[in-house]
């Protein structure tokens, strides 16, 4: 008996596991999630969960499930906070090993970057080490391609012969570039900051023309007529009570000059008698 029982209960935790998702698609499966229909039409996390389950917490989605709005990068703002003096440091501490960049002319493992800031790719002199795909590009190292480079320079130019990996933090990348154009004679004036828009100056700023300003203005007005019209009520109330008080007062007088009267003409009476 009691090997039977210790089976019975073995057989029954056995079932109960086997229950337990058929259980829990019951409760909380829609059904038909198993095809294809639902998983063409529920593109977001969100849509795929209520087309699969019929209780779920909502999540947030990221990027795939709705826009994001991309982040400019001011170049020409970043530069005009660069530090000369720290891109110094920063190219003595990573690039001087291979370049040099104030001296004019003087080659080391890579090219001279002495006025590089505004030279045609693949031109210092006396240098022939330049890879093939650098060598065949058209185009110059303005702030723009300097920057792009610097970052990512395998990306920038594949095949590239350079190893560096890149400066991927960009306040140090901006002022290695301010340090560059302060050793290029020739270097261009910093790229503009990009100007600011218009929308994001009436967010900042209370227009009352816009939607907003007129609802706010209609509002100061109603409250203002809703306050003289309670003021209006509240005089026209007073001066109400003004006047039953004077009526009582008057009454009062008639009836104390009334019951003076009498009680004079009753004193007198007797006494003529």
């Amino acid at each position: 008996m009691f090997l039977n029982k210790v089976a019975g209960a073995l057989l029954a935790v056995l079932l109960v596991l086997l229950a337990l998702p058929t259980l829990s698609d019951i409760i909380f499966g829609k059904g038909g999630h198993h095809g294809g229909h639902h998983e063409e039409e529920a593109h977001s996390l969100n849509e795929r969960f209520a087309a699969s389950y019929a209780y779920y917490l909502p999540v947030e989605e990221g990027a795939g499930g709705a826009e994001v709005e991309e982040e400019v990068f001011d170049l020409g703002a970043m530069l005009a906070m660069a530090s000369v003096e720290d891109g110094a440091s920063s190219f003595r501490s990573k690039c001087s090993s291979c370049h040099n960049a104030e001296d004019p002319g003087v080659n080391g493992a890579g090219p001279a970057l002495h006025d590089v800031v505004g030279r045609s790719f693949a031109a210092a002199d006396g240098f022939g080490g330049y890879s093939g795909t650098l060598a065949s590009m058209e185009g110059e190292w303005d702030y723009e391609a300097l920057d792009a480079f610097l970052l990512n320079p395998r990306g920038y130019v594949n095949g590239t012969a350079m190893s560096f990996a890149g400066l991927r933090r960009d306040p140090e990348r901006m002022n290695v570039i301010a340090y560059l154009a302060s050793q290029s004679p020739n270097a261009p004036p910093f790229p503009a900051p990009l100007p600011v828009e218009e929308e994001m100056a009436a967010e900042v700023e209370v227009d009352v023309e816009a939607p907003q300003g007129v609802a706010l203005e209609e509002a100061a007005e109603d409250l203002t007529e809703a306050g003289n019209d309670a003021a209006a009520a509240v005089a026209e109330e007073a001066a109400g009570l003004v006047e039953q008080v004077e009526d009582a007062a008057d009454e009062a007088v008639e009836d104390a000059t009334e019951a003076a009267d009498e009680a004079v003409n009753g004193r007198r009476g007797p006494t003529n008698h």
